[in-house]
């Protein structure tokens, strides 16, 4: 088989062989790479189940002090932190409750108002976990469950409820009517 000329200058000038025999190809090397995958937690899951109630204040009060795990107490009701090794909490409290033509009710979370509790199978708290903090001055709090149950790296159980309270400090001639404000949550779970 013969060439054209300029094709094969061409050819030369790039470096490639004429197409004169078929040349077996001979592998140069070979090569791998690695898949992988990463399975994340579930993702933690919370209800509100109480809200926190301050009831019904009769003018002259000047003082409504609510506790946490109350009957009238907020509480939240996290699942998904079996396995977990920890949980900070902070809380977004409100400074006061407002209500009709904005008239507001001051409110104060200075005391031990913040608590939670590892919640059993049988949905109950499990007592050596429940612990209660002061929110304010300790704005976010850390817990593990080392804290009540030393070499335990994980949350045996499921469920967890996070607990919240205040105290209400209206004026005495409030404004009548439903006064209400806003307790933001954040959690960062490891």
């Amino acid at each position: 088989m013969r060439i054209p000329r300029p094709l094969a200058l061409l050819a030369a000038a790039l470096g490639l062989a004429a197409p004169a025999a078929a040349q077996a190809v001979k592998p140069q090397g070979t090569g791998s790479l690695i898949a992988s995958a990463t399975i994340l937690e579930a993702p933690i899951v919370g209800t509100g189940v109480n809200p926190l109630t301050f009831g019904s204040i009769a003018p002259g009060t000047t003082s409504v002090t609510v506790l946490p795990r109350t009957a009238a107490g907020g509480e939240w009701r996290l699942s998904g932190v079996r396995n977990r090794k920890g949980v900070a909490i902070s809380f977004t409290l409100p400074a006061s409750l407002r209500g009709p033509g904005g008239a507001t009710i001051p409110l104060s979370f200075n005391g031990n108002y913040a608590g939670l509790c590892e919640i059993d199978n049988s949905g109950q708290c499990v007592l050596a976990s429940y612990v209660t903090w002061n929110p304010v001055t300790t704005p976010t709090f850390f817990d593990t469950p080392e804290r009540y149950s030393p070499g335990r790296k994980v949350y045996a159980y499921d469920t967890y409820s996070l607990y919240i309270g205040g105290r209400a400090l209206p004026p005495v001639t409030p404004r009548a009517g439903s006064y209400t404000g806003t307790i933001g949550l954040t959690l960062v779970v490891n």
